[in-house]
Formats: structure tokens, sequence, C-alpha cells
């Protein structure tokens, strides 16, 4: 029966690799010490494999075509992709190992537990998971097999269907027999620089992103310069936004809610108070979510949160711990 040695839960806010010194140092160190410790627990539980829980910023799905789940099965991927290398400061890697046998498993056992995942071939990562691997497992040594929630698109799946999704990911992988980590990554708080129904016409930038986000990689063609435009878009915000750009009293309440596994909290959380609190951003929470249920709402640690409005996003790093790996049933929802 598989082992579940680890959780981790963070955000993947592209300035964290991309421009790394512009929060204050004491930030910084902060946020420094909660990685480092999660990179020390990866390495001291010898994980087979990492299931991780992501949201696809546009590189593999787009909003004529938008699933809301898909597992990726192949041998292995790709990432990031070369529109995101100048803005990430990052070099390419042709070779990102998943597990397609394991894969495979999970696919087949989520569809006989009426869950209808779409099912990717191989595929390419962006900040979605480069961003956190870099800095916890930057050596790409274990295999990752990406679960992905859609959290850009409406209509999105409710927390409590993240949350069961989660739980029916975690007994998809019983019968197997490999050592497993869970990752969750996006969010917390953040208003980002993607189109949306509420975003303004007179936004050139904006409207820009919204061809890409709808017709996909060959807009890049034609527009070869939108996501090095995107990191000074994104830094230009941090500077001169009239609006917070980081909530950091709803951040702490939803991270207040892991520690004591307040199952009911999480999953109460609706649509439009993620909008309202935590911006079209906050909605990567699913993955957070879905990560609680995986491990059957057993109790987390959050290891840091900054507000860092130089990275427009509200900064989440928890872990649950060996000692919680989940049993069958506990914390689960009514």
């Amino acid at each position: 029966m598989v082992q579940v040695v680890l959780g981790v839960g963070m955000s993947h806010a592209p300035g964290m690799l991309g421009w790394p010194d512009a929060p204050p140092r004491e930030t910084r160190d902060r946020l420094d010490g909660a990685i480092a410790t999660v990179r020390e627990m990866v390495n001291a539980t010898h994980p087979d494999v990492i299931v991780a829980f992501l949201d696809d910023h546009f590189d593999n799905h787009y909003r004529n075509l938008m699933p809301t789940i898909a597992v990726g099965v192949a041998p292995n991927n790709v990432g990031p992709g070369e529109h995101y290398l100048e803005m990430l400061r990052l070099e390419r890697r042709e070779v990102v190992p998943s597990s397609s046998e394991l894969a495979e498993t999970l696919f087949k056992n989520l569809i006989a537990s009426d869950f209808d995942p779409a099912r990717l071939g191989e595929l390419e990562y962006g900040n979605n998971l480069m961003v956190p691997l870099h800095l916890i497992r930057p050596q790409l040594d274990i295999p990752i097999v990406p679960v992905f929630i859609n959290v850009f698109t409406p209509p999105l799946m409710s927390a409590r269907r993240a949350f069961n999704f989660g739980e029916a990911v975690s007994d998809a992988l019983g019968s197997r027999t490999e050592r497993v980590a869970f990752l969750a990554t996006g969010g917390l708080s953040h208003w980002p620089p993607i189109w949306n129904e509420r975003s303004s016409p007179d936004d050139l930038f904006l409207q820009r992103m919204k061809r890409f986000q709808t017709d996909g990689r060959k807009v890049l063609d034609e527009d070869p310069d939108l996501f090095s435009d995107l990191g000074r878009y994104e830094i230009e915000m941090a500077a001169k936004s009239e609006r917070p750009l980081v909530n950091a009293d709803w951040d702490q309440e939803f991270l207040g809610a892991l520690p004591t596994g307040d199952v009911r909290h999480i999953n109460g959380l609706t649509y439009d108070e993620v909008e309202e609190q935590a911006g079209h951003g906050g909605h990567e929470i699913l993955n957070w979510v879905a990560l609680m249920g995986a491990m059957r709402g057993a109790p987390a640690r959050v290891l840091a949160y900054e507000p860092v409005t130089e990275w427009i996003c509200g900064i989440g790093v928890a872990v649950y711990e060996p000692e919680t790996a989940p049993s069958e049933g506990v914390g689960s929802a009514s």
C-alpha cells in the first residue's frame, strides 16, 4: 500500500526567482528559512514520487478547451516554456521526470471513483511547478506526477469538491507501493496580470493576455515579448497600484484553518468570497484544498507567511509532516 510521507503547500510567484531581492531582507530571510525546512524534509523522507496539485497558466490548456481536472500521463515532461526563461531566470529542462505507470493508475482509478479527468500526454510546466521545484528540489531527481485543477476559467469546482477530489487522489494510489509526497502550489491572495471578465478593455496589456489565454501558444509568434512584458507589468503593479495587491487578513484566516484541520471552514469557502477577498489569483487555493483532502484533513504546520507586495502575492509555506500521514477516513468531511 502507498505510504504518504509528506505534504507541502507553497506559493509559486514568479518574483520568487525572477526578482528575488525585491522584498525587504527580513522578509526574504523568513521565507528562505521556511523553504530550507521543506528542502530538508524532502531529503529526510525520501519520496519515490511527488504527486503535484497544480493549475495551468495557459501553457497547456486555454479558454477554448479548459478541463476542470486533468492528469499528465507521460514518462517525462519539460519546462519552463521558452517564454518564461527571461522572467524566471531559469534554464529550460528537457527532462522533468514523471512516472507514467503511477499516473496511469491514478487516471484509471479516478475515473472509477466518479471523477472524470482529462488525460494529458507530455506537457510543459511554467512557474506553477518550476518555481517551487527549483527552490525545494533543484536537481529534479524525483518523478513528478502532475494533477491539474482549473482555477482561472469559470465555472470552477467548489472548495468541497476540491477537498473530495484530493481524497479521491489519495484513494486512487492506495494499491501502489511507492513512498509518495503531495505538493500543492499557488496562491495565496493576489490579483495577477491575467485577463478576466472584470479587466478593463482599455488595458492593452491585459487584452494581449486575453488573446494568449484564448488562442494559445501561436499568439507568441506575433507577440514574442508578451511574457517579458508580463514581468515588467508585475513590477510596475507593485510600485504604482492604488489598490491592495495582497489581503494578508484573508490569507492568515485561510492558513489559520490548516493547523487545526478545520475542514468545515475550508470547504465552506465560496467562489464569490475568494474572488472578492483574495482576487482572481486566490482561486489557486483549490490546489491547497485538494492537498488537505489528500491528507484527510490532518493538521498542517504553517512554516511562514509573508504579504509580499513586491511579488504581488501573499506567500505561504505549510507542511503536513510524516507523523500526520493520512489513514482512511481521518478528518473526512460529511
